[in-house]
């Protein structure tokens, strides 16, 4: 028969049993939300400036580039911020950098292309102020002049969507084609030619490649910031586009368009000095429409 005395042994070690195994679930839960912390914070660090006190600016080789390393970045440096220029020739790198969190910044590209990358990776990257861009035309390749136009002559086209646009609308000014009316501007398609009478070829090529390819060409239409970069003179184009939709742009996430930083690259951009920068550097360049 178990006594009273055991009985109340037995339950003094269960209450203790119970104790221990309480403090062993506390330390083991403790422990794993510690890690958790740990994970978070080790993956987030890479990717954050949380000071803001550090500008990384991702631009295309070339006059952007110049335009940081110049001007921008020691004005910038001038009000109390580090800023680190990576030039960069793929013309996807810098907005993926500034949508993952690796790039504060980029200059480089129009808006209808910006709009392109935002709608294809769901992405909230917003413009905050132009810049001054190198014109977009026609170049002669082994063709020199537009009257040397002949039946099946080729020419080459940026491969982008918006830039491949814009290339085909060149190609219309000079007659050269028909395009579809009440088409998207900004969208033109080979697929959107009615009438082609010299039955030319158009060849779709990445714009960083356009001026390596020129050679192999009648015609190449070239980004103004890689013609000025490769040292062709904008006079030396055939044709230079007229619209002014592709003064290209300051960019940045759109939870950052409202911080003192980019507040103060603003006003840098569209200061006095900096228009004067511009005018002795940059000659025959498109000017932002706010100056």
């Amino acid at each position: 028969m178990i006594t009273v005395t055991y009985l109340k042994k037995l339950n003094k070690i269960n209450k203790r049993a119970k104790q221990l195994f309480y403090l062993l679930i506390a330390g083991l839960v403790l422990t794993a939300c510690s890690e958790a912390e740990s994970d978070i914070s080790t993956k987030a660090t890479p990717q954050t400036n949380p000071d803001q006190q550090t500008i990384r600016i991702g631009t295309s080789p070339g006059d952007f580039a110049d335009m940081v390393r110049d001007y921008i970045g020691p004005e910038l440096e001038k009000a109390g911020y580090q800023v680190t220029l990576k030039e960069i020739t793929d013309i996807v790198i810098p907005n993926t950098g500034v949508h993952e969190g690796s790039l504060e910044v980029n200059i480089f590209q129009h808006k209808p292309y910006l709009d392109e990358f935002n709608e294809n990776y769901n992405a909230m990257l917003t413009p905050i102020v132009q810049v001054p861009t190198a014109p977009f035309g026609l170049y002669g390749g082994k063709l020199h002049s537009l009257d040397s136009v002949k039946e099946g002559a080729t020419i080459g086209i940026p491969s982008n969507v918006t830039n491949f646009s814009r290339g085909l609308r060149i190609l219309e000014a000079l007659g050269w084609i028909t395009l579809k009316e009440d088409i998207d501007f900004f969208r033109v398609r080979k697929t959107d030619i009615t009438s082609n009478p010299k039955n030319l070829k158009i060849l779709e090529i990445e714009a960083a490649q356009m001026v390596r390819a020129r050679q192999d060409v009648d015609y190449a239409v070239i980004n103004g910031n890689f013609a000025q970069d490769a040292g062709i003179p904008f006079t030396d184009a055939l044709y230079i586009e007229p619209s002014k939709h592709f003064v290209n742009w300051v960019v940045v996430k759109k939870a950052d368009s409202d911080t003192p930083w980019a507040k103060t690259l603003i006003d840098i951009i569209n200061s006095d000095g900096f228009k004067a920068y511009t005018q002795a550097h940059f000659p025959g360049y498109n000017l932002p429409l706010s100056w």
